[in-house]
């Protein structure tokens, strides 16, 4: 979901001015730092003025604003995500300057956020595992990145730790949960070697490119955006009990061990008695005031990581086909270097 799909009423900032070209218009911003020249359409520059002049005003919605717009449905979705990556759009939907919520009302915002978002997105893995057509080598390689999961998630927490700004309790209590996810990549190391994967092998695989989005969106989220970082915890650790009984179920009908199995249930049974869902909400409690823009942001990194993880399951779908352990093959370091045949994310919707 691009970010703009979360405005109710999008709107151009106050300070983005407009410009006429010779064949279009020049949006600027902070002082021409941010930029985007955009072409009118043959024939239809009234037309484009008026739908520039419908969006500044902020009194339209964004199905309104889409009624007006002087081309399709996609070029609309395409200006907009175009204008929100520069920074330049905000939502005039009850948003007054200075306005917000409290950081546990933020909390149950994201998660309706959340839940809309999985009301709309697929898993690819969830699928097979419900309709029991999922392989040995799925199973197997969908361990492998929930490895790689565990044994990057550290160092891409670690950047928040580092930051002077965030308060002493966020800190602490921040520290603590870096702390119990420490090591966790050593109780799905006992699982692989159950099926002859050591510790060695593991460190010399590359994560799929979707596992590596996550890491390394999170990593961002620590380093720059500290509300960002503990908005998407939640999605990551809330304990999934229908997913772990399928999957084990799984795992049962493809001739895998219970030392496969077991210290993956273990893992998910540690987020669940250590109650790791609830760090999000332990977190933002901490936060007397979020702004609707920080709101508004946070809701995109929680629906961001959610459509991520979906795109992670079909990549394992496609990469860990049958016979897709090919990364013991030769042939593993060139075929790393192609891109993978991975169904993209529209045909999860």
């Amino acid at each position: 979901m691009a970010g703009h799909e979360l405005l109710r009423r999008p709107t151009l900032r106050r300070e983005v001015e407009r410009t006429e070209t010779a064949d279009g218009v020049r949006l600027s911003y902070l002082a021409d730092k941010h930029w985007i020249e955009l072409e009118y359409l043959e024939g239809r520059a009234d037309e484009s003025r008026k739908f520039f002049e419908a969006l500044a005003s902020g009194t339209r919605t964004a199905d309104d604003l889409a009624t007006e717009f002087p081309g399709s449905r996609e070029e609309f979705d395409a200006v907009l995500e175009a204008l929100d990556e520069q920074g330049m759009l905000a939502d005039s939907d009850t948003v007054p300057l200075g306005s917000g919520i409290t950081g546990v009302g933020a909390y149950a915002q994201l998660k309706r956020a959340a839940d809309a978002a999985r009301a709309t997105i697929n898993s690819p893995f969830t699928d097979a595992l419900v309709a029991g057509k999922v392989s040995r080598d799925q199973i197997i390689g969908y361990a492998i990145e929930y490895w790689h999961v565990t044994h990057l998630c550290p160092r891409a927490l670690a950047p928040l730790l580092a930051r002077d700004d965030i308060g002493i309790e966020v800190w602490q209590q921040f520290m603590a949960f870096y702390q119990a996810e420490r090591n966790h990549d050593r109780m799905l190391e006992k699982s692989l070697k159950a099926v002859g994967i050591t510790r060695e092998q593991l460190l010399q695989m590359q994560p799929l490119p979707a596992t590596m989005s996550i890491m390394a969106t999170m990593g961002v989220h620590a380093y720059q955006f500290p509300l960002g970082i503990v908005s998407t915890l939640f999605p990551m650790e809330e304990p999934e009990p229908d997913f772990l009984e399928l999957f084990l179920a799984r795992c049962r009908e493809n001739d895998l061990s219970e030392e496969f199995f077991k210290p993956i249930a273990a893992h998910s049974g540690v987020n669940e008695d250590e109650e790791h869902e609830a760090v999000t909400l332990d977190l933002l409690a901490e936060f007397s005031f979020v702004g609707n823009e920080e709101l508004n942001e946070c809701a995109k990194a929680v629906v961001d990581i959610i459509e991520l993880r979906a795109r992670l399951d079909g990549q394992i779908m496609s990469w860990y086909a049958d016979g897709g352990l090919r990364i013991f093959s030769d042939a593993y370091p060139v075929a790393t270097g192609r891109a993978l045949t991975c169904s993209p994310l529209a045909a999860l919707l």
